[in-house]
């Protein structure tokens, strides 16, 4: 584990090399384009999913329906973005996050891009407003007018925006404290910024232009075995046994997906001689998983962006968490997505009822163990939403 002095020392010397990028490519001449909007959110997928919603709402507003507008993204979603809501923005602009951190050449191209295209407007959409990276963008475009929220709670961080660069914005809309799940912020946050009152209810995604793969000829079931940190990981050994649970006892065969550098999870889970019933999706685009998503009968995933997209598209989902950003972006509000079935370690379970207390206590991390929790656990959940199909 890189110790927190080191990460520290390096974001440090990371910020002084940004200061002079900064200061180097605001010598250079700039003209402002009126009625041109930049939308800054760099966070990833699942975020993705309950943001782009808001797009569209800000697409046809009074206030901004005439403008140019262009979307700064974490290109881990292009692929999703590019299919779903090119007709909502006029540009897409694509920040390699880990390049952005570490290449100082990269970084002076795409900030020197920015300021020279002159936005009139920048919108930093992002509740975990990130020093390094949306803010440094919202310094970099120079717009008369730069609006922000006033942020997440993580103490780490506040002080440090509070120092360095809240002083970037013409005006931080706060908050409510009580309102915690990201659709909810995210729906907060554009009800103050567009002065009207946002009636979408959930994340939607219509994947019906999409063509389904052909390697599903029947009905099944969806595993999402992978997961960006190792600590919100469901071992193979227990979605192993889960998927013969769903092969012993029901029709459906079992789909499995996630990145092409998690394919081997394929081998891990799949039961040697298992015939034709497992399909192996590993290394699909983005859009393609959410037509498998939608398709499915039941998705069963760790705590990542598949259950955000499965919400979008109302398919029911079985999510194994170790509690990580409780409250936030988990469980889901019965208003929002009703066939959300989130499986907890005990610790979690025991309070389940305390929701405010679960979301103070693990808002900003968890280091409880996820496979604490057993296959034993999770198969009644799985039998109780399978058997009200018809079979």
């Amino acid at each position: 584990m890189v110790p927190i002095l080191f990460i520290k020392i390096k974001n440090a010397i990371n910020y002084f090399f940004t200061s002079i990028i900064l200061f180097l490519i605001k010598l250079g001449s700039r003209k402002e384009k009126k009625g041109t909007l930049l939308l800054i959110r760099l966070d990833f997928i699942g975020d993705y999913i309950l943001f782009r919603n808001f797009l569209g709402i800000i697409r046809n507003s009074a206030k901004y329906k005439n403008y140019n507008i262009t979307l700064c993204g974490n290109i881990a979603w292009k692929d999703l973005a590019e299919t779903f809501d090119k007709k909502v923005v006029n540009r897409f602009i694509w920040i390699d996050n880990k390049k952005f951190y570490r290449n100082l050449f990269y970084k002076y191209r795409v900030l020197n891009r920015i300021y020279k295209l002159g936005f009139e407007t920048v919108i930093e959409a992002t509740h975990s407003r990130a020093i390094l990276y949306g803010d440094t963008i919202v310094n970099a475009s120079k717009a008369r007018i730069r609006i922000g929220s006033e942020g997440s709670g993580e103490k780490h961080v506040v002080w440090k925006r509070k120092l360095f660069t809240d002083k970037l914005y013409s005006s931080l809309i706060k908050i409510s404290d009580n309102n915690l799940f990201e659709f909810e912020i995210n729906r907060e946050l554009f009800n103050s910024l567009l002065g009207e009152e946002i009636n979408i209810t959930k994340p939607d995604l219509d994947t019906s232009m999409l063509q389904q793969s052909e390697k599903i000829k029947n009905r099944y079931v969806l595993l999402f075995p992978g997961a960006s940190q190792h600590n919100k990981k469901w071992s193979s050994k227990n979605f192993k046994e889960v998927a013969e649970f769903v092969i012993d006892n029901f029709p459906f065969n079992i789909a499995l997906s996630g990145s092409k550098n998690e394919s081997y999870l394929f081998d891990e889970i799949v039961p040697v001689n298992s015939g034709n019933r497992f399909l192996n999706f590993f290394g699909n685009t983005l859009a393609e998983l959410s037509k498998l998503i939608a398709e499915a009968k039941l998705l069963i995933s760790n705590e990542t962006s598949a259950i955000h997209i499965a919400a979008a598209v109302n398919t029911p989902f079985i999510c194994i968490s170790n509690g990580s950003h409780f409250g936030r972006f988990h469980p889901y509000p019965k208003e929002i997505f009703e066939e959300a079935y989130f499986i907890y370690p005990t610790e979690i379970v025991n309070k389940i009822n305390d929701i405010k207390g679960l979301s103070e206590q693990y808002r900003f991390g968890s280091d409880l163990n996820i496979n604490q929790i057993k296959p034993e656990t999770v198969i009644p959940v799985i039998k109780k939403l399978l058997t009200k199909f018809e079979v």
